[in-house]
């Protein structure tokens, strides 16, 4: 089963005791406002949408897996905390597979780059100016800092994606894509779990 690393990591990871996950840190350690301006900017959602097309939706849903798996890429080996590395790892995992899933009869495809025929090579970035300034961000930063700025991150666009694919459920056309979008929406939010309890640990 092509989610079935992801699911063991996610079904793991969900009996870290609720407590520890939600302990707000001190105040007397919060950063700078200087040092949080950053994670700020990069949190800021798209607007909600409550209608989206077959090409919109593919066009945003594979930014959204290419931002993934681009910034969890550089978690592997700049993130310090092992819990991390290896969320970051169950990202990766299925890039290829959802690709291909979502670019398949795309519209837009010419402006979509295709995937690589080796298995093992990866596509090229399929971004946005927010999305590329995001990575640039994530490239310069390294330890605390990297683990702070990448769950914050992560949780503003997976918000910002789960809204996506809520929205097309409601308004899609495509039945390959509205299956897609239907399977693939809990485990979005299965990950948004997992994401909030990691950086609740910090």
């Amino acid at each position: 089963m092509r989610y079935a690393f992801l699911t063991c990591f996610l079904t793991a990871f969900a009996v870290v005791p609720s407590a520890q996950a939600q302990t707000p840190a001190p105040l007397a350690q919060a950063p700078a406002p200087a040092a949080q301006a950053p994670a700020q900017v990069a949190q800021a959602p798209a607007p909600v949408k409550t209608a989206v097309s077959n090409d919109e939706f593919r066009r945003l849903a594979l930014m959204a897996e290419s931002f993934d798996f681009e910034s969890s890429r550089l978690a592997l080996t700049q993130a310090s905390r092992a819990t991390i590395k290896r969320y970051a790892a169950s990202l990766t995992a299925n890039y290829r597979f959802d690709y291909a899933r979502l670019a398949s009869g795309a519209g837009l495809f010419s402006t979509i780059p295709a995937l690589p025929a080796d298995p093992n090579a990866t596509p090229a970035p399929f971004s946005d100016a927010r999305r590329a300034a995001m990575l640039n961000q994530l490239r310069t930063a390294t330890g605390r800092d990297f683990d702070r700025l990448y769950l914050d991150m992560q949780l503003g666009t997976r918000q910002e994606t789960l809204g996506l694919y809520d929205a097309y459920i409601r308004s899609g056309s495509d039945a390959a894509l509205l299956a897609f979008a239907r399977e693939r929406l809990p485990l979005l939010q299965q990950q948004y779990d997992v994401m909030r309890k990691l950086a609740g640990a910090r």
